[in-house]
């Protein structure tokens, strides 16, 4: 019986609190910035003048990221406040999954190549810790997309699940 409540706690801190508290993890997708921070300007005038295409865009959209910013476990404890406060004030370094994609979503919508009805900001069921991905569309096709588990030698295309 102790580990039966024990387990339902669990799920309603991770799956219910923790989604109201932190930012871009919540029930809904978080607003896309407007005006786009000063510092993603040229990233994204370079995403726009590299790519010819959509899956040009996502491509370098998430290099972009993965080569600024990085996803570990055990950080993901050790520094959880960089998962609260705005996304366009982070340093680079590691940035929890939250971050991340917020991130790439604004770079994404920013870069013209996208709208945001394009993108799915999706949470990984029963993960022990919780975790967030997307899934981005090109063409009819949705893209699984995970910047946070790049260190993982995860890709476009691939996400991490359990104990993500």
């Amino acid at each position: 019986m102790t580990i039966a409540v024990l387990i339902i706690g669990y799920f309603v801190f991770v799956w219910i609190i923790l989604r109201m508290i932190v930012p871009y993890m919540g029930f809904r997708k978080a607003k896309i910035a407007d005006p786009v921070p000063i510092h993603l300007q040229e990233a994204i005038q370079n995403i726009k003048s590299q790519s010819s295409n959509q899956a040009d865009a996502l491509r370098f959209s998430y290099e972009y990221v993965v080569r600024t910013y990085y996803g570990n476990r055990i950080k993901t404890v050790s520094n959880f406040w960089r998962a609260f406060g705005r996304y366009d004030n982070k340093t680079a370094g590691f940035l929890p999954c939250n971050m991340q994609n917020h991130l790439l979503r604004n770079i994404l919508v920013k870069s013209g190549f996208f709208s945001d009805t394009d993108i799915n900001v999706k949470v990984t069921p029963f993960n022990f810790f919780i975790h967030q991905y997307l899934q981005v569309r090109i063409g009819k096709k949705f893209t699984d997309v995970d910047p946070w588990s790049h260190f993982l030698g995860l890709n476009i295309g691939e996400r991490s699940s359990f104990f993500g």
